[in-house]
């Protein structure tokens, strides 16, 4: 009877055993069977023309602070230094006529560019007795034409003047001041200074108004020659706002001519003559 009961026992651990051993046996050959198709997955994803490399672990890949992520590499030169040069200006003058400043239109008649007393211009007569340059005198006369089409009294008082005509005038005004030469300068011409000697130069006033003084400047006919004179090629000589520069009180009878180009420039930007040729000379 005892050696029955052993004998059932032992069965019994033989048949859990067996058991144990078929479940493993499947589980093993369950895994085996799964990992072809697995592989088979992850080979359908690989692109067909692409090399396929591994990925690097993290254990390879190189670690990137934050501070090597946002901060860039330092210039060896360091920072570049500020500069104490100021940035230049434009030249307001850039634009300025491209001419040949040595040409008889631009001829300077002041206390520093004397003409001597030979110099004398080939001159043409005009209305009541008048002369001008030869060359200029039909500008001048379209000038003239121009302000009487356009209704106005034109009286031409002054053209060219030869250097010994200038000289009487200058002495005659130099005792008028008690023999003052400085003011008596800034009122006529000294010899040889005189614009009216380089044939260039006309003084015009109003017929009807009686007062040869800057209150011609308020005339009609003074706002329009002022207005047109670039037009035929001249430009009003001594402004109100240059006598520092040309040495000559405001004259708004007084035009020189210089060509319709470098006319129409002075008179755009406002210049004298002494400016408009020392822009040449710089």
């Amino acid at each position: 009877m005892r050696n029955g009961k052993w004998i059932g026992a032992a069965a019994l651990i033989l048949c859990a055993l067996g058991l144990a051993a078929l479940i493993l046996a499947r589980a093993g050959l369950l895994g085996e069977h799964d990992a072809p198709e697995q592989e088979a997955q992850i080979q359908e994803t690989v692109h067909p023309d692409l090399p396929v490399t591994a990925s690097p672990s993290p254990a390879q890949a190189p670690a990137i602070t934050p501070a090597q992520a946002s901060s860039p590499e330092p210039s060896p030169d360091g920072p570049p230094e500020p500069s104490d040069e100021p940035t230049p200006e434009p030249d307001p003058f850039a634009d300025k006529p491209e001419i040949d400043i040595t040409d008889w239109k631009y001829v300077l008649a002041n206390q520093s560019h004397l003409l001597g007393s030979d110099f004398i211009p080939e001159v043409s007569p005009l209305e009541n007795g008048h002369f001008f340059d030869s060359r200029a005198v039909d500008a001048l006369k379209a000038f003239i034409q121009g302000a009487r089409d356009a209704g106005l009294s034109v009286y031409l008082t002054s053209s060219y003047r030869p250097y010994s005509t200038q000289e009487y005038l200058f002495n005659k005004k130099v005792a008028e001041y008690g023999g003052d030469r400085e003011t008596a300068a800034r009122i006529v011409a000294i010899p040889g200074s005189s614009e009216h000697q380089t044939g260039l130069a006309a003084d015009i006033c109003d017929q009807y108004y009686q007062y040869m003084n800057e209150s011609l400047a308020n005339t009609e006919l003074s706002k329009w020659m002022k207005a047109h004179c670039a037009e035929y090629g001249f430009i009003l000589r001594f402004p109100e706002d240059k006598q520092e520069i040309t040495g000559i009180m405001f004259e708004p009878w007084h035009f020189r001519y210089v060509g319709e180009e470098a006319a129409a420039y002075i008179m755009e930007k406002g210049l004298c003559l002494e400016e408009f040729v020392e822009l040449y000379q710089n």
